[in-house]
């Protein structure tokens, strides 16, 4: 009884030996979970993997591969299941050089690549490693992107030099270090799907160490000084060289970073209102307006595509309005507008779309100067010459809106026309239009006013025989009937009246010559209504004043002489 009982014991001992054999093959494809504090990258076992040759490919020189064993609690390293999947020690594992390219370029913009001293121009489709440093010029900018799907932003007047990127293979998360010497730069480094690794990514500025985690933000650096604005996410912020206290700095603040350390995080400005601003731009050069923020010190202005894609143009003003010289072509456009605080802090983005269509520029208005008066009914309008034009546009209403033109063309070849008028006030305009038809912008429009024909000039006064007397020669002509009436003098040595001895007006009708010259003098006369209108001046007459001391004796009424 005794034997029977111990035999089937003895039966029973080979079946617990094969369930065990069965679980810690189990555990071989199975890991255990691996503490928090260890991150780790999943490898999927293919045929023919080892731990050998996964150790010497994918983790750093000097590692043994039973890190991967003991990570993973393999019991047996000679038998790995294909479709099994390994936790990779990622603090232990290969980053390999990867690469930045340049999608867009805008304005002059260069880089210096590693170990050269002299820079070289930046296109758009350029590779960057590490090494390289990018400088952008005055109103120029370009963008980088990174293999982690990083976009960076670098803008005018920027020197960015790209210390390190790299990324743990295979398709790991990657580490980029940068350093943004002088100048701004825009970074969006993106959020990593729950639970994977996040992408290690840190900006140096000569004040200031940024380090992001999967954060939208701008940083900006000059001679000692630097700040920080986040707009997403949490980017930290130490003192670096300074070794200052540092700051964690959330969504929604900026801080200012000097030699003497980090200041405190503040928050930044709402987005200015743009509802103001205009939505198509037709002169040059471009002037753009929003309404003020309170609290705002200044404004950041800036022109993207309308895409959004690329900066065309950058600028800090004083003043809710933007004005720039420098040239745009005419299209479709993207406007930021970020208002900054006393501290220089830049708030959020506030977006409106405009169209620019500034060409052909409209040409100049030379005639009638705006508000003249015209009593023909045949008013000639004229205007220069534009290089551009192929024929020119016009338009004549009675309202300065132009609503419904009395006059609407656009064929018309010479830089004048002339146009019958009825009495009133008529607005006019004009425009450049090309060889294709695209027609430019109207010009300032201008105000030409028909007025009734004026009533004729006052007829000339008939002068009398002159008289003598011991003070002169007394000229007189008939009072005119209209009251207030004056009277234009004028009497000169030479019949072309180029030298002129009396050039007056008067209110008698008369003009005493005193104490002449003895000589020959030409006279001539005209009436002045009350309103000032002019009438032509009467036949020129001659006065001859002999030498004799007695002359005004010897003065005959036949001396006064019409010359026609």
């Amino acid at each position: 009884m005794t034997l029977k009982r111990r035999r089937s014991v003895a039966n029973k001992a080979p079946i617990w030996t094969v369930g065990l054999a069965f679980m810690a093959s189990a555990l071989q494809a199975a890991p255990s979970p691996t503490p928090a504090a260890e991150p780790t990258l999943e490898h999927t076992v293919v045929q023919g993997d080892t731990l050998i040759g996964l150790s010497n490919r994918l983790l750093l020189p000097g590692t043994r591969w039973t890190v991967i064993q003991r990570l993973n609690r393999i019991r047996d390293p000679h038998r790995l299941q294909p479709g099994s999947r390994l936790r990779l020690p990622l603090a232990l594992m290969r980053e390999q050089a990867t690469q930045a390219v340049v999608p867009w370029v805008n304005g002059q913009v260069s880089v210096q690549r590693r170990g050269s001293t002299t820079a070289e121009p930046l296109a758009a489709g350029a590779v960057l490693l590490a090494g390289d440093l990018v400088i952008t010029d005055a109103q120029s900018s370009a963008a980088i992107a990174f293999d982690d799907g990083t976009q960076l932003l670098l803008r005018p007047s920027s020197r960015l030099l790209i210390e390190r990127i790299t990324r743990v293979q295979p398709a790991g998360p990657g580490r980029t270090e940068l350093q943004l010497e002088a100048g701004s730069a825009d970074t969006r480094v993106p959020v990593p799907p729950a639970g994977a690794p996040r992408h290690r990514m840190q900006m140096r500025t000569p004040v200031v160490n940024l380090g992001v985690r999967g954060t939208d933000f701008r940083a900006q650096a000059s001679a000692g000084r630097a700040q920080l604005e986040v707009l997403t996410g949490q980017v930290v912020a130490d003192g670096g060289a300074s070794r200052s206290a540092g700051a964690v700095v959330d969504s929604g603040f900026g801080i200012v970073a000097t030699g003497g350390g980090v200041g405190r995080p503040h928050a930044l400005l709402a987005p200015p209102d743009l509802a103001g601003a205009p939505a198509l731009v037709e002169r040059l050069p471009i002037r753009l307006s929003w309404a003020a923020l309170p609290g705002a010190a200044a404004y950041r202005a800036q022109v993207f595509d309308a895409d959004g894609a690329a900066l065309r143009l950058d600028g800090l003003f004083t003043t809710p309005q933007a004005q720039w010289s420098d040239d745009l072509p005419d299209g479709r456009y993207e406007l930021r507008v970020r208002a900054a605080d006393e501290q220089g802090l830049e708030g959020r983005d506030a977006r409106t779309a405009f169209r620019l269509k500034a060409r052909p520029e409209p040409p100049f208005i030379t005639g009638p100067r705006d508000g003249a008066q015209a009593s023909s009914p045949l008013v000639r309008l004229q205007w220069t010459r534009s290089t551009a034009a192929a024929r020119y546009a016009l338009q004549v209403a009675d309202s300065p809106g132009f609503e419904t033109p009395r006059l609407d063309r656009s064929d018309l070849v010479q830089p004048e026309t002339e146009l019958e008028l009825p009495l009133g006030t008529h607005h006019w305009r004009v425009a450049s239009v090309r060889g294709d038809g695209d027609r430019g912008p109207w010009s300032d429009a201008q105000v030409v006013i028909r007025t009734p024909p004026p009533p004729p000039p006052p007829s000339p006064p008939a002068l009398s025989a002159p008289q003598t007397s011991g003070d002169g020669v007394l000229m007189a002509w008939p009072h005119a009937a209209r009251e207030g009436a004056r009277y234009g003098v004028q009497i000169a040595r030479d019949v072309a009246f180029q030298t002129l001895q009396v050039d007056e007006t008067t209110a008698q009708p008369q003009w005493l010559l005193r104490n002449p010259e003895p000589g020959v003098y030409f006279v001539r006369v005209r009436s002045i209504d009350a309103d000032g209108l002019q009438g032509p001046f009467g036949a020129t007459q001659q006065i001859e004043v002999p030498r004799s001391r007695l002359w005004w004796l010897l003065l005959l009424p036949a001396a006064l002489l019409i010359l026609l």
